[in-house]
């Protein structure tokens, strides 16, 4: 049902906002205001929000994929120009799909600035205070999870003292005849970081005891702010974030972990699905399997361990290896954007690197290795032991779920593992962007124009 909030999103004055629409006239737009005008449009708003994470530059596919294409997980056997360059690993300022990731993702940002914005002044007496704050909680998280997302694209979320962080836009845009981010300069690392968590923190706020695991309610923001602060190298709160969601008694983890993607519904250990159907679908399947793209790189089922469980979610059809993880047909798979076996690998991390000691989170990380069927890791001599260990046990459990390549940038290993330059553990800001923009500055060592 949300995709069929895309076609009236993209005709929607706030909604219609990139360099892709900048001639389109004004007088086909809708104002903001006739269109947010009470309790049920907010909620359809919101339901538009998740429509737009579910398109193909986004969760539907590439943001899914690429991080995994663009390390050593899976490589790209097709002919489109975009995918081979982010398999490369030399991605030029013109690659097709930072372009509309850029664009999507801000579109995300700007649905969620319309809700917390205009919600809390709508005149609708049906529409309680209570339901009132769910929407704009949730709304905070949503921003967050897209600021958050951007940040690891084109961002330096590695180096809290840089100076590259993210362009933030805070107030909804309402007139589709200017840019989407007019003239608006990039702010630090840190400062974007602190609206991240001050979306987050809102969100936890506004929404205690809201628990569904198909959107970005209480738990999902106490998870996302868990992975934040752990790549923003916070270790005791992102510890604390992680352990009371394990603690929480709402997810537990699946037994079996063909069960987390055999099904095309939300499981126990789900924290935040984006959740796909027979009739509202992702084109996952399509490219991992269809298509003979985004295939499976022979050095990923090698690193998995003998008696690894995880060895089955892996198909091997017309010569290669393929993720079983988007096997359905379908494409009715849903996206797991938030787990609970992220949370023990968080925990664990965050214990070991507050602590200094290299087997503080060892019985986190044998907690998930134990599900997979293996015997206990370490104790190790020192922390190089430990990344190693983590770095392989992120690698096998949330191969194709979007983390490969953000694990080996943030934990320095791009040069050992990719052999690529330190600039490219960010992509460049695209050039469509550069050019709407006068004060929007690339990232170092990429082309400008």
């Amino acid at each position: 049902m949300k995709k069929l909030f895309l076609a009236l999103l993209t005709i929607l004055t706030v909604f219609l906002m990139s360099c892709d629409i900048l001639d389109t006239e004004p007088e086909t737009s809708i104002d903001a205001d006739e269109v947010l005008v009470d309790g049920a449009s907010a909620q359809s708003i919101l339901a538009g929000a998740y429509s737009r994470m579910q398109t193909t530059p986004y969760y539907g596919v590439h943001f899914t994929l690429s991080p995994d294409l663009a390390a050593d997980n899976a490589r790209y056997q097709g002919f489109f120009d975009s995918q081979l360059e982010v398999n490369s690993g030399t991605v030029p300022i013109s690659n097709l799909w930072i372009e509309t990731a850029w664009v999507d993702m801000y579109r995300v940002v700007n649905i969620a600035n319309l809700l917390i914005a205009e919600v809390p002044d709508l005149d609708d007496p049906l529409f309680s205070e209570a339901a009132r704050e769910l929407v704009i909680g949730e709304a905070h998280a949503v921003r967050a999870l897209a600021y958050f997302d951007l940040l690891r694209v084109f961002g330096y979320h590695f180096d809290m003292e840089s100076e590259y962080g993210l362009p933030l836009l805070l107030e909804p845009i309402e007139n589709n005849d200017f840019n989407l981010i007019p003239d608006l300069g990039r702010s630090s690392v840190a400062d974007t970081y602190q609206q991240i968590l001050d979306d987050l923190d809102t969100s936890i706020s506004m929404t205690v005891g809201y628990v569904d695991n198909t959107v970005m309610s209480y738990w999902a923001a106490v998870a996302l702010r868990a992975r934040v602060n752990l790549y923003a190298q916070n270790y005791e709160a992102a510890y604390a974030d992680a352990d009371a969601v394990i603690n929480s008694n709402e997810f537990a983890l699946v037994n079996n972990v063909d069960n987390l993607f055999l099904t095309t519904n939300p499981t126990s250990e789900s924290i935040f699905d984006l959740v796909f159907s027979d009739q509202d679908q992702s084109s996952i399947y399509t490219f991992a399997f269809q298509r003979d793209e985004y295939n499976v790189d022979p050095s990923l089922t090698e690193a998995i361990e003998e008696g690894d469980d995880r060895a089955g979610l892996f198909i091997f059809t017309r010569g290669s290896d393929r993720p079983a993880k988007w096997s359905d047909s379908n494409n009715a798979n849903n996206v797991k954007v938030l787990r609970l076996a992220e949370m023990y690998l968080i925990r664990s991390e965050a214990a070991v690197f507050d602590n200094d000691d290299p087997n503080a989170g060892l019985d986190d990380l044998n907690e998930i290795r134990n599900r997979a069927g293996l015997g206990d890791a370490g104790p190790f001599d020192d922390l190089d032991e430990y990344v190693d260990a983590l770095l392989q046990e992120r690698r096998i459990e949330f191969h194709y779920e979007g983390h490969r390549f953000f694990d080996i940038v943030r934990l320095d290993r791009l040069d050992e593992i990719l052999g690529r330059e330190d600039f490219r553990k960010a992509f460049p800001i695209p050039r469509d962007e550069l050019q709407i923009s006068q004060n929007l500055v690339q990232n170092p060592n990429y082309p400008t124009q």
